[in-house]
């Protein structure tokens, strides 16, 4: 890809010099062909005016006028003058060296044999300097409607010819130097676009083999640098997904392995022992029904957890729910477990309405929270569920009178595997899932959850999703 990229960049610059070059070469030709034609139309308004000077004379064979005219016409032309009959034969030269020769360039031929009133050609005149190039401008000499001959204007335009030929030169030095400046910005651009794609290609290269604490420098504000920037965001994000994925693998191998481990020495106990009395063993076997309860609802939080991480938009399936009756299927389904701790289950339904949402997730999140409340509740407490509406939000509002959660654990309690305490999560069988599940699921529906709570006094947990309305419209755009 980097060697395609550089000559592209080479084939790019080689147009532009060739672009530059003909763009140069025809820039040159259009100010030659200017200068010369304003020598041209110089020459012809010259000679024609000077053809109607001489016709009277030529027609009466007046050589002596003739030739002063021709020789006042060439000095102040700086120039030649030659008045041709209608045979092309020079009758006057101002120079006095081509009298009685017949003239067959093409420019005469025109005007005596064609009968056209002007003609003009170039020619190399050899000098003592060299050949330099000479205009002649041919204009006919009329009389009486017919044409009796011609004058020939012969000027040198070796000044323009030098003059383009100068201008030329500083042209091409110009381009020469242009083409110096273009390959040196060429090389650094080149050289400033390949070093960070190259960057960014190791960098690439480094997080396929796993290594995701690879960054790439950031430099500048262009596209490039956007580019590395958001490179390096996502290589955060990765280095985090693969930092969460290590931590919950660890953590849920340790949680799957705990209640295994106290099986193994509960059922050794049982193997490796003699003469253990009937009571023990209804011991041990409760203890095992107990492990094998706290393991099966760890496996279901594990997959409804990797459910609600890799659920798609795009494919949810949200329902119209009345959030009172799922909260009071809830309460029924919990009211055997809290009657066993003596707990009074006290409810305050009144959101009256429906909400959109993923039924099965959403029951379970308030499961969790009832659950939780039920669990860190001393017997013979009180637990408070409620439904309302608040800023637009339907709510379901936990509030028992348990042990209160420390300030500085609040932040925390959302965590995956995270538990205040950890012996007393092994006492009512938690996972340490339940309240992620609850943030889970509350994000999930645009909504959230937040927590008040003091130690010693007890905790509120409000869960919180966009009423219906305003759900539905956010699933739509």
């Amino acid at each position: 890809m980097t060697t395609s990229i550089k000559w592209r960049f080479i084939i790019f610059l080689l147009v532009l010099i060739i672009a530059f070059a003909i763009t140069l070469l025809i820039t040159s030709r259009i100010l030659e062909n200017n200068m010369l034609h304003l020598r041209i139309s110089d020459s012809a308004q010259k000679a024609n005016d000077f053809s109607l000077s001489v016709a009277y004379d030529l027609s009466r064979n007046n050589a002596e006028n003739l030739y002063k005219l021709a020789v006042e016409k060439g000095n102040d032309l700086n120039g030649r003058v030659l008045i041709l009959d209608e045979l092309g034969v020079v009758q006057i030269d101002s120079f006095s060296r081509l009298n009685g020769v017949q003239l067959s360039h093409e420019e005469i031929r025109e005007v005596l044999v064609e009968r056209k009133d002007s003609a003009y050609g170039f020619h190399r005149i050899p000098q003592e300097e060299g050949k330099i190039w000479s205009l002649n401008y041919v204009s006919a000499i009329i009389e009486n409607s017919e044409i009796i001959g011609a004058v020939v204007l012969a000027q040198s335009v070796q000044d323009v010819v030098q003059s383009v030929h100068s201008i030329q030169v500083n042209y091409y030095a110009i381009y020469l130097a242009a083409i110096c400046i273009l390959v040196v910005i060429f090389s650094f651009l080149i050289n400033r676009i390949l070093q960070p794609m190259q960057a960014l290609k190791a960098g690439t290269e480094a997080i396929s083999r796993g290594d995701f604490s690879k960054r790439v420098q950031v430099t500048g504000k262009d596209e490039l640098a956007v580019l590395a920037e958001a490179f390096n965001t996502m290589a955060v994000r990765l280095e985090d997904v693969d930092r969460s994925r290590n931590e919950f693998v660890s953590n849920a191998s340790h949680e799957l392995k705990t209640p295994l481990t106290s099986m193994k020495i509960l059922t050794e106990s049982i193997l490796y022992e003699d003469g253990v009395e009937e009571s023990v063993y209804k011991e041990f076997l409760g203890d095992i029904n107990r492990e094998i309860d706290r393991m099966t609802a760890l496996i279901n939080d594990l997959l409804l957890m990797t459910k609600l991480q890799n659920i798609e938009e795009s494919k949810m399936q949200m329902e119209k729910v009345s959030l009172d009756q799922m909260t009071e299927h809830v309460l029924q389904s919990l009211r055997v477990i809290a009657k066993k701790k003596h707990i009074t289950l006290h409810q305050n339904l009144r959101f009256k309405n429906e909400v959109d949402c993923l039924p099965t997730y959403l029951q379970h999140a308030i499961s969790n929270l009832v659950d939780n409340a039920i669990k860190y509740t001393a017997d013979g407490g009180d637990v408070y569920v409620s439904t309302l509406k608040e800023d637009n939000m339907a709510c379901v509002r936990v509030r028992d009178t348990g042990e209160g959660i420390a300030k500085a654990e609040q932040e925390k309690i959302f965590e995956r595997f995270y538990r205040v305490s950890k012996s007393r999560a092994r006492e009512t069988g938690g996972t340490g899932l339940g309240l992620y599940i609850v943030q889970t699921t509350a994000l999930l529906h645009n909504g959230r959850i937040e927590v008040q709570s003091e130690e010693g006094k007890g905790s509120v947990f409000t869960l919180m999703i966009p009423i219906s309305s305003g759900h539905h419209e956010r699933r739509k755009s």
